[in-house]
């Protein structure tokens, strides 16, 4: 039996760490305990798989840096770096800057976990404080490995603290993390936390958690994220701060985890349960859009609060293609030239009877209608892999926007003839484009699209992030922009959704709106 002084012990430590799984004030409170029992499921599932995708993507950034020690400048040099290096490392620290935004999203969510009362409903309280715990455990350890890589090393901090819109870095950005890692605080919320874990880790047990893939996945992620983030630090005599002193001094503007507007940190948790499948785009929007598109056309979307597209730079994180409805498809496509070509290539009469032909499973499933009862109209790479959706599933959004290659209707036809052949594959979350058998949003695009001998197409140019070959969706808008006032320009505006969070809704936009949309920042979800 627990005595008083350890009762309110255990009641001080857990409002001590109240403030744990959560920056900002509440808001909507208590998203984790509003929630119902399946919902916080639910949630719980989708955080883990998140979390572990986080880790994964900032180990593999930390990778990165650690085989190219040639991109660090010389710590007793001056600031130096070359221009291109300087993009490198903007690369690297904007990724880890991204990851640590998605987990907070995530520890923003729990942040009300200590408020489920643990006495009326234990098990779910011991869940909740495990999700937001296990995203702050990635975050530190990540985080510490970090700091040991480019600290001290004032030419790169210099580098890294200068503000650079492209990367979605304001001023300061290095050193507010590096504070947040640093401080005696998150040293002693390392300890309390793994302390205040033990005593619900029976809760778990009893719960049958260790024995479910997500929360077995959350117990074994604390147990060696503590392990490995003590030990670095009983390697460095707990914590030196022979060079971080300095450091907290200057940097007393910190105010969360990562740099963006206030108002993000008092939406961020509740959003997900405030708008939860709901979009600032309606659905009557979207219908009058649909009727602007033609099969062919390329179309972007960004939906706020959601980041599995997290790693990639850039406001817009997603691009479809738009093929129309079968019926929409068989007519747009009646063409002499395109059954011409689809004749006397392949031996079908037409790109309809080809796709039936040659891509049977991927035709079933096209003409075969969504749940709601509507058709698919969109061919696109999502995380379950390359499917076709509805346009309101796949245009549901925040912001959507359409752009049309200026080709004729054979390159068209070519265009989804060859995403057809991309149907089924998995989705590529190393986000490399020299890989065939998996893909990423941009890269069915980008494929789609790409020209060949007899086949006009889009010649999109490919970027280079940390040692991989790709196309971030930002950068087809950015092209899109820069070569708009060509006469020779490879694609045209169609249409714009712009979201407004302050409203709850979305406006029709220009092209000249549109055309700066790939310069705003890619966590500014506080749009007009």
């Amino acid at each position: 039996m627990m005595t008083r002084a350890l009762i309110q012990q255990s009641i001080a430590l857990a409002v001590s760490l109240a403030t744990f799984v959560g920056c900002g004030p509440h808001r909507a409170e208590d998203n984790a305990a509003t929630a119902t029992r399946l919902e916080r499921h639910a949630e719980f599932t989708q955080d883990m798989q998140l979390v572990r995708r986080y880790d994964e993507g900032l180990v593999d950034t930390l990778s990165y840096l650690g085989e190219h020690q040639e991109l660090l400048p010389n710590p007793e040099g001056q600031s130096d770096v070359s221009a291109a290096d300087k993009n490198k490392l903007r690369d690297v620290h904007g990724s880890v800057l991204d990851r640590m935004r998605a987990l907070d999203q995530v520890k923003t969510f729990w942040k009300g976990s200590l408020r489920i009362n643990p006495l009326t409903d234990k098990k779910a309280h011991a869940r909740a404080f495990t999700a937001g715990f296990a995203a702050w455990l990635v975050q530190y350890r990540r985080g510490l490995e970090y700091v040991e890589m480019t600290v001290p090393n004032k030419p790169l901090e210099t580098v890294l603290d200068e503000a650079s819109p492209a990367h979605d870095l304001p001023e300061g950005s290095f050193g507010d993390l590096k504070y947040q890692i640093i401080h005696v605080k998150e040293v002693s919320r390392l300890f309390a936390g793994y302390g205040y874990y033990k005593t619900i880790r029976d809760d778990l047990r009893e719960s049958n958690c260790h024995n479910e893939e997500p929360c077995a996945f959350a117990m074994e992620l604390i147990e060696t994220h503590y392990e490995a983030s003590k030990a670095q630090l009983e390697d460095r005599g707990v914590v030196d701060f022979s060079y971080n002193a300095w450091d907290i001094a200057r940097d007393t503007s910190f105010k969360a985890w990562f740099p963006v507007q206030t108002k993000v940190a008092m939406w961020m948790g509740d959003t997900r349960v405030r708008r939860k499948h709901q979009y600032l785009i309606s659905n009557d929007q979207l219908r009058v859009m649909r009727d602007a598109l033609d099969p062919g056309d390329i179309v972007v979307t960004r939906s706020n609060w959601y980041v599995s597209n997290v790693g990639l730079p850039g406001f817009w994180p997603h691009s479809e293609l738009y093929v129309g409805s079968p019926d929409e498809l068989e007519a747009y496509f009646d063409d002499e030239a395109v059954d011409a070509h689809f004749k006397e290539k392949t031996g079908h009469d037409g790109l309809v009877a080809y796709l039936k032909a040659e891509h049977p499973q991927a035709w079933a499933e096209f003409t075969r209608r969504d749940a709601d009862g509507k058709p698919h109209r969109i061919i696109e790479a999502r995380s379950e892999g390359v499917v076709f959706n509805s346009i309101y599933e796949a245009a549901g959004a925040d912001y959507a926007a359409a752009m049309r290659p200026t080709t004729d209707k054979l390159a068209k036809a070519q265009a989804i003839a060859k995403a057809f052949g991309h149907w089924g594959k998995p989705y590529d979350f190393n986000f490399d484009f020299l890989t065939d058998q998996k893909l990423v949003c941009t890269e069915l695009v980008y494929k789609a699209w790409q020209p060949a001998e007899k086949k006009e197409g889009v010649d999109f140019e490919l970027d280079y992030v940390m040692g991989r070959t790709t196309l971030p969706v930002n950068e087809i808008v950015r092209q899109f922009d820069t070569q708009y006032e060509s006469n020779e320009r490879p694609l045209e505006f169609v249409y714009f959704l712009d979201g407004r969070e302050s409203s709850g809704s979305a406006v029709v936009a220009g092209v000249d709106e549109f055309r700066k949309t790939w310069k705003r920042p890619k966590w500014d979800f506080a749009q007009k």
